[in-house]
């Protein structure tokens, strides 16, 4: 039997003891043997640990499951997205970015939101193929990576440049040596003389690319 405290009960009528409606008896502090008539239902434990003869009347709807396996309307990774995955295989839901080519159908989700942008036609359609790439923000008219159409591949670059190496010597006799500056730079000529000009390739180094730093991880995208 629950038992419900107040701090103060006064009587309507002014005699000095309280009046307790519809059979419920008890003192002041403490009142007992309430009616189940008075009661909506069965007053359970603070903790929910009592909780019983609960109705679907009683509910909106069906208690999904605690897993969150039977929710719906939620929003999540919306399906076109990309991730980098630190394992070797995809996580539930996505698959390898890797170019492959997928039915329209069973990937219809993916399909709606990238097309024909990676390639394929009819009833197949490809992912982009990021293995071994790095990605590049879409220049969407900003100036930086001109001309650049969405979802297309860009070649590996050096920016303009170069470098000056060689040797120049002449002889001591009476021709006279001097330099003409054009827009392409000095040229060099002579009224006279003996004017030698050697030039040479440095050494090469480097390796096979051009790249920075990098950890290599699993590209993958949203279905």
């Amino acid at each position: 039997m629950s038992t419900i405290k107040v701090d103060t009960i006064t009587d309507e009528a002014g005699s000095g003891a309280p009046d307790f409606p519809n059979g419920m008896t008890g003192s002041a502090a403490s009142l007992t043997a309430i009616p189940a008539a008075q009661l909506t239902g069965t007053l359970p434990a603070l903790d929910g640990s009592a909780l019983t003869n609960l109705t679907s009347a009683n509910l909106t709807g069906a208690l999904p499951a605690i897993d969150g396996s039977a929710l719906t309307g939620v929003a999540g990774t919306p399906a076109g997205a990309v991730i980098y995955h630190a394992a070797n295989t995809p996580p539930t839901g996505f698959i390898k970015a890797n170019g492959a080519s997928l039915s329209t159908t069973t990937y219809a989700d993916l399909f709606a939101v990238i097309g024909y942008t990676f390639g394929g036609s009819g009833s197949s359609f490809s992912v982009p193929d990021l293995r071994g790439e790095f990605m590049r923000g879409w220049d969407d008219s900003r100036g930086i990576d001109s001309s650049r159409a969405f979802g297309s591949a860009q070649v590996d670059e050096l920016k303009t440049h170069n470098h000056l190496e060689g040797l120049r010597s002449y002889s001591a006799n009476t021709g006279a040596y001097g330099q003409v500056a054009t827009s392409a730079g000095p040229v060099s000529s002579w009224t006279g003389g003996t004017y030698n000009r050697f030039q040479f390739y440095t050494s090469a180094t480097g390796g096979t690319e051009t790249r920075p730093r990098n950890i290599a991880l699993l590209a993958c995208i949203k279905y």
